[in-house]
């Protein structure tokens, strides 16, 4: 059976229609309430069957399409993700899985499209690249932002959504691989440095683009820092520090703005200050001694670097007559150094000896050949003669003997190219030693010189030339100010007195505008805690100047500075005509305070909040947007704004009046972005339950619902609690699984199996059920049931506050 019930003045979460009749009055609250439960949701519910207890409840909750939302999600080849594609629903996204099962990894490609930093366990192992990208559909408030980051990469801007349309697509692209990183080797020799030439290094080279479009990484982190809100698993531990709890009141107060100008201010001062305590008169001795400092300088008249050159000459000098003589010691090797003993020891004199011997051997074989053919020619049968004083004919045939002759003669014609080729080499060293001779008088210049220069760094105190300049400017710049030291005093005085009047007036404006929405997120917060099963638990946020008494010293100069404030620091409760500690980021020590009960004293959160609370009131803080819009829709009266001073009233009656504007309820959207929080339209909770027990699983999902719809924004998280899981939008489920060469899921592991992670959404009630029932750790039948039944307890409820 199917009823189905439609609602005629269903509107999205932040009209105001729904709150006016026809004339453009206020409805009384009856009507209001009314008008606003009849307006939440289509709802149609179907039973299966009486025998199985599962019922299907469906909740359309509004428009989303106007909603800025990551609409695709594309990875390859990134960490254990081979490819993978997910689509996301433009409200609560929940991310579920085994420990370990691979849910960070899609929460880092998220992160790497928004400019995260870059390491080598990004890329699937065996692959050159990964490549990640992700399709953001950007609504109209969302657009301006976009486009100023965009216009200052370059990037062509996007185009205003037309009448047809509710948004406008925005594709972030990234793709990471390894390049080479090659560097020289380090070897002492040649041939080490032909063994280890060179020395690789992989690393990571980005290519970015949006929209087509290649911009540099920073793009990519400043379009990170509009589009979406990163809670890790430590975040919600950092809010215990002092200036991350300031910095979240600047946040939600929206004074990021004052607070940077507070701090530009700050350095103003301080640079003026820090000029003062150096400007002081000196002595008559010491302006004496400053003069001769630098008449003793310029009477060397150094250049800078001049001793670091010279010293460098004289290095190549020594080098030079170390060459030289080698030189000469391999022209002595050679041919001699001109006396008897050297030369008959010489390279060219032995060959010279060689051949003469040489020569000498031919002239006997000659000879004896010469007898040998006239004893034959006299007795032909007598045996082979020989010869006195001869060389004799080596045995056997004319030819033989031919041979032998001949190979002699080539000796003697090889020994005589030797010598020349060792004259030669003689020669050409010898024109080398003439090119590296150096005139002695030059270099006992360098040397005088650099001993110039050594007196005169000893003399002053300085270790180099370099040095010495700036001794000498230093001087000289100390002598200038001496000439005008009254003027330039007065000077520094008259600006550093109206840069401390200008910061106690930007640290007014910056605590009254703090302390305006420390009310209104105190209230806000304290609400969403009750929402979080911490009925009772209070929440404050406590505001100081610290107050620096006459007997206390402060230092001019950074890190320490105090200014003084007049009696206007009485209207934020402070002490006026007083001297007060800068604090960075203003005068304003900001401390979040939680009471456990409605009975016990605010405490430091750090000291009092456990590992649960403290997520929870994370939680809170990111809920306070929604609240402060649901606290504008049910403003009591339409010229009053709840939880704002009578002063702030005022001023947005100002503001009213000026855009023409009757009442202070048309003015809420201006109006909060001053006090709420300026949500990102993303936000991504990474076990935002961690810590915190089943028993509330199911408040927290309620409240995520909640911080989705009534927060008009987009919201990924990953959980380990069943109850949370039964409220999202979208359920995926994370997995790894084995698989061979690339296929489906396999069981069976081999050498070339590889890890995978896979993102499965559930789409039909039945695998949702089995997720849900799977995370209870139930048994089949009772975990079914009670999956069913948290199923049918977030479908039915509505997001209320």
């Amino acid at each position: 059976r199917n009823a189905t019930s439609s609602c005629p003045h269903m509107t999205s979460a932040y009209s105001s229609r729904a709150f006016v009749d026809s004339s453009g009055k206020l409805l009384p609250r009856s009507l209001r309430s009314q008008r606003r439960r009849t307006g939440r949701c289509l709802c149609t519910v179907s039973r299966r069957s009486e025998s199985e207890p599962m019922v299907r409840v469906e909740v359309t909750r509004g428009d989303t399409s106007s909603t800025t939302h990551l609409r695709e999600l594309c990875v390859r080849n990134f960490a254990l993700v081979d490819e993978l594609h997910v689509s996301f629903h433009p409200r609560l996204n929940i991310i579920t899985g085994q420990s370990g099962s691979g849910k960070s990894v899609l929460l880092e490609a998220i992160a790497q499209l928004c400019g995260a930093s870059a390491r080598e366990e990004c890329i699937r192992s065996g692959a050159d690249c990964a490549e990640l990208e992700g399709r953001f559909c950007v609504g109209r408030d969302t657009i301006t932002e976009i486009n100023s980051v965009l216009r200052k990469q370059d990037v062509p801007e996007l185009a205003e959504p037309s009448s047809s349309q509710s948004s406008v697509e925005l594709v972030v692209e990234r793709r990471l691989a390894y390049i080479d990183d090659q560097r020289p080797g380090s070897g002492v020799d040649q041939q080490s440095a032909d063994i280890n030439q060179r020395q690789t290094q992989r690393r990571i080279r980005s290519v970015c683009r949006v929209n087509n479009t290649v911009v540099p990484v920073k793009c990519l982190r400043e379009l990170g820092k509009v589009l979406i809100d990163f809670n890790g698993q430590g975040t919600a531990g950092s809010i215990a520090d002092e200036e991350a709890q300031k910095q979240l009141l600047d946040d939600w107060a929206g004074t990021r703005h004052l607070r940077r100008r507070f701090d530009e201010l700050a350095g103003v001062l301080l640079v003026h200050r820090s000029e003062l305590a150096l400007l002081e008169e000196i002595s008559l001795d010491e302006r004496q001694e400053l003069s001769n400092l630098i008449d003793t300088v310029q009477a060397v008249e150094p250049v800078r670097g001049e001793d670091v050159a010279l010293k460098s000459e004289l290095r190549r000098l020594e080098e030079a007559r170390m060459t030289v003589d080698t030189c000469s010691s391999v022209m002595s090797t050679l041919g001699g150094d001109g006396s008897v003993v050297d030369t008959q020891g010489s390279v060219r004199s032995g060959i010279s000896n060689a051949s003469m011997q040489i020569k000498g051997l031919l002239s006997n074989a000659q000879r004896s050949a010469l007898s040998v053919g006239a004893e034959r020619g006299n007795n032909a049968s007598s045996g082979a003669g020989e010869a006195t004083d001869s060389l004799p004919i080596p045995d056997g045939s004319s030819d033989d003997a031919e041979a032998a002759l001949a190979g002699l003669r080539d000796a003697l014609s090889k020994c005589r190219q030797a010598e020349l080729l060792v004259s030669e080499a003689e020669r050409r060293v010898a024109d080398y030693v003439t090119l590296l001779r150096a005139d002695p008088y030059y270099q006992e210049e360098c040397v005088t010189r650099l001993r110039k220069l050594d007196r005169l760094c000893r003399s002053i105190g300085v270790r180099c030339v370099e040095e010495a300049f700036d001794a000498a400017e230093v001087a000289k710049a100390r002598l200038d100010a001496v000439e005008n030291f009254r003027e330039r005093r007065e000077t520094l005085t008259d600006l550093a007195a109206a840069a401390e009047a200008e910061l106690a007036e930007a640290g007014l404006k910056l605590a009254t505008s703090r302390r305006t929405a420390a009310g209104a997120l105190r209230r806000d917060v304290t609400i969403a805690l009750s929402k979080l099963a911490m009925e009772g638990c209070r929440f404050d946020v406590s505001l100081s100047w610290e107050h620096i008494s006459s007997d206390q010293v402060i230092p001019a100069t950074p890190p320490a500075l105090s200014i003084y404030v007049d009696e206007s620091a009485i209207d934020i409760g402070e002490e006026g005509s007083s001297q007060y500690r800068v604090q960075a980021g203003g005068l304003d020590r900001v401390t979040f305070l939680l009471a456990a009960g409605p009975n016990e004293s605010l405490r430091s959160m750090s000291s009092v909040a456990s590992g649960g609370e403290t997520a929870r009131l994370l939680l809170a803080m990111k809920l306070s947007p929604a609240i402060r819009a649901t606290h504008w829709e049910e403003s009591v009266e339409p010229d009053e704004v709840p939880g704002c001073a009578r002063s702030l009233q005022g001023e947005l009656r100002g503001v009213a009046a000026e855009a023409g504007l009757s009442s202070l309820m048309q003015t809420r959207d201006a109006f909060g972005g001053a006090v709420a929080l300026k949500s990102r339209r993303i936000s991504i909770f990474d076990e935002l339950d961690s810590g915190v027990g089943a028993r509330i699983g199911g408040k927290i999902g309620s409240s995520l619902r909640l911080l989705a719809e009534k927060g008009n924004q987009q919201v990924l998280c990953v959980t380990h609690l069943p109850q949370v899981a039964a409220f999202g939008d979208r359920h995926l489920r994370i997995s790894k699984e084995v698989a061979h060469h690339g296929s489906a899921q396999t069981t069976e592991v081999s050498s070339e199996s590889r890890i995978r992670i896979t993102v499965e959404v559930l789409q039909d009630d039945e695998s949702r059920i089995e997720e849900i029932s799977s995370m209870l750790g139930l048994g089949d039948d009772e975990g079914r049931r009670s999956a069913v039944r948290m199923l049918q307890t977030s479908a039915a409820s509505a997001p209320d506050l």
